[in-house]
């Protein structure tokens, strides 16, 4: 019974009360409401007088934003509950208290889910206007908000036991921040690239009804919806979604208790000597995987010509884990691959270069903002957390070093994996004609300068961030708000002038790329008399130097600073 008493619970009240209190917290409850108020004042009918379809088209946009900026916040709080412990070596330290373990893990359950639910239920009165205007009833309004406090509480599960499963915070924000993806946005994914698969379509509605956005546009537009979707009841989409996500809340809970009272132990590491004979280098480049930097071969001294801190984090960093690379590096390129013999089958009677090249540019995108910010978000964090930082500013390293040298290691880790994008340019070469092969150059241009900004935002977030799990949820949600916040401008419709739908878009990458591959998509006029893409090209570049020149300054105040 105690361990149901939550409001007794010593972990519970703790955390709780440190949450609240974070500044942390409160900024991103305030930049929460602000926005979603912002977004409402922007949607509010410009004579005042509320229509049905009025008030239909706001709560629309109004939910759908909410529940994007509950995506990105909810990874953030709950992600680093275990991982953190764990960091700080804390962990072990719990079981040795007067704490039963059933008292542990309902402490951490429920400190992690009270602050995320507290944050979406603070942003609950701004909808309700949309309620009091007249044509959204409050059943209606019921329906939906359950929506978003089902999707808080089963992603909110879902960080929880990637917390659990994970040794480090980096990788567990990764995963969550990817796995939430998924659910939310990629369950359509099936139903196009396999509808040529009559007998399993009911399969695919199912999983369709999994994502949070489906629902939501079916409950506030049934009669659009159900024309949309054959055979396919509003109502019954709701009651599949309240099925899917409980038996996905239940697996997830399942894997954080189980993991949390019986944690992985990591493996301990074979102790190898180095040498320095060619035979044994021979031997060990022929073995799986193919070693590109031999951990164990014997180094040369790092010349005075060269910048220490590059070959250092590519010694160590970079090609310190071979196996990693090489798999991620093949599951890119099949990954690309399939992707493309899909869309190839699915829309053979009429297929295009153009959705060719829109399918491809999208997954290359995708892969430059899975790896990119997370590279070097804990360049910096991880220094401090190790004390080798006192040690670094002991040398006559410079900052200037520091910075090139992160950013140089960073970014060449992240081209190995657009490696995987050469399959796929040979594929839109062959389709190009001669006059248009400029497409190819302009959409590797664009996903180089995607590249080199958010391994800056990464690296200019480790030296904000106290940690390298706040570091890593920082350049997750900048390359977020790059790729898919500023998609938001194109939901107000014509309350936006095209000039500053223009203006905004051309900071997105994703949008620069389809506007080379496709003469047809994204016509708005021409922000600096060049296309989008060419802005979007000078925009990338002007923000990653100035993402650089921040991380120099930063890097400098904590060089100088004195403990």
């Amino acid at each position: 019974m105690t361990m149901l008493r939550f409001w007794a619970n010593p972990i519970f009240l703790r955390e709780f009360r440190a949450n609240t209190r974070c500044r942390k917290t409160l900024v991103l409850t305030l930049s929460l409401l602000l926005a979603l108020a912002a977004t409402l004042v922007i949607l509010w009918p410009r004579t005042g007088i509320f229509a049905e379809t009025n008030t239909n088209e706001i709560f629309t946009v109004f939910l759908n934003l909410n529940l994007a900026l509950v995506i990105l916040l909810v990874p953030g709080f709950v992600s680093t509950t275990i991982t953190q412990e764990r960091e700080n070596n804390s962990f072990d330290l719990l079981f040795t208290t007067l704490l039963s373990p059933g008292e542990i893990l309902v402490g951490k359950l429920l400190s992690s889910l009270a602050i995320t639910f507290l944050v979406v239920i603070t942003s609950m009165p701004i909808p309700a206007v949309c309620a009091l205007s007249g044509g959204i009833s409050v059943p209606l309004l019921v329906r939906a908000y359950s929506v978003v406090l089902l999707a808080t509480l089963v992603y909110g599960l879902f960080g929880l036991a990637m917390s659990a499963l994970c040794y480090r915070s980096f990788t567990a924000l990764a995963l969550t921040y990817v796995g939430i993806l998924l659910m939310a946005g990629a369950t359509w994914l099936p139903s196009v690239l396999l509808s040529q698969m009559a007998g399993l379509q009911p399969l695919w509605h199912l999983i369709r009804s999994l994502s949070p956005f489906e629902v939501l546009f079916a409950l506030n537009h049934r009669e659009r919806y159900e024309l949309a979707v054959n055979g396919l009841n509003a109502a019954n989409v709701f009651r599949f979604h309240l099925i899917g996500m409980g038996i996905l809340a239940a697996v997830y809970l399942g894997i954080f208790c189980f993991y949390v009272l019986r944690p992985r132990r990591r493996q301990r590491a074979t102790s190898s000597q180095s040498y320095a004979d060619r035979g044994t280098a021979i031997r060990r480049k022929l073995m799986f995987p193919f070693y590109l930097i031999d951990p164990l071969k014997r180094k040369k001294p790092i010349g005075s010509w060269r910048n220490p801190i590059y070959v250092a984090e590519i010694r160590s960093r970079i090609f310190g884990k071979p196996k990693f690379i090489a798999r991620a590096l093949c599951a890119c390129i099949v990954a690309s691959m399939v992707l493309l013999l899909l869309t190839a089958m699915n829309f053979a009677t009429a297929l295009r270069p153009d959705d060719v090249r829109i399918v491809a540019l999208i997954f290359q995108v995708g892969v430059v903002a899975f790896f990119a910010p997370a590279v070097c978000a804990g360049s910096i964090t991880d220094e401090r957390t190790s004390g080798t930082l006192t040690m670094l500013r002991m040398t006559s390293v410079s900052v200037r070093t520091v910075v090139i040298g992160k950013l140089k290691a960073g970014l060449l880790y992240t081209l190995i994996f657009l490696a995987s994008s050469v399959p796929v340019l040979l594929a839109l070469g062959y389709l190009e004609t001669d006059l248009s092969y400029w497409r190819v150059g302009a959409c590797m241009g664009i996903l180089v300068l995607t590249t080199a900004l958010f391994v800056a935002a990464g690296l200019c977030a480790s030296t904000l961030a106290p940690s390298t799990g706040a570091a890593t949820a920082l350049s997750y949600g900048f390359a977020a708000c790059m790729c898919i916040g500023t998609l938001s401008v194109l939901l107000f419709g014509s309350r936006v002038s095209p000039q500053l739908q223009a203006f905004v878009l051309a900071f997105n990458p994703i949008v620069a790329a389809l506007q080379v591959s496709s003469n047809e998509l994204f016509l708005l006029p021409k922000v600096f008399g060049v296309p989008i893409w060419i802005d979007n090209l000078a925009f990338l570049a002007s923000l990653t130097l100035l993402l650089v020149l921040l991380t120099a300054v930063r890097v400098q105040v904590i060089f100088n600073h004195r403990v």
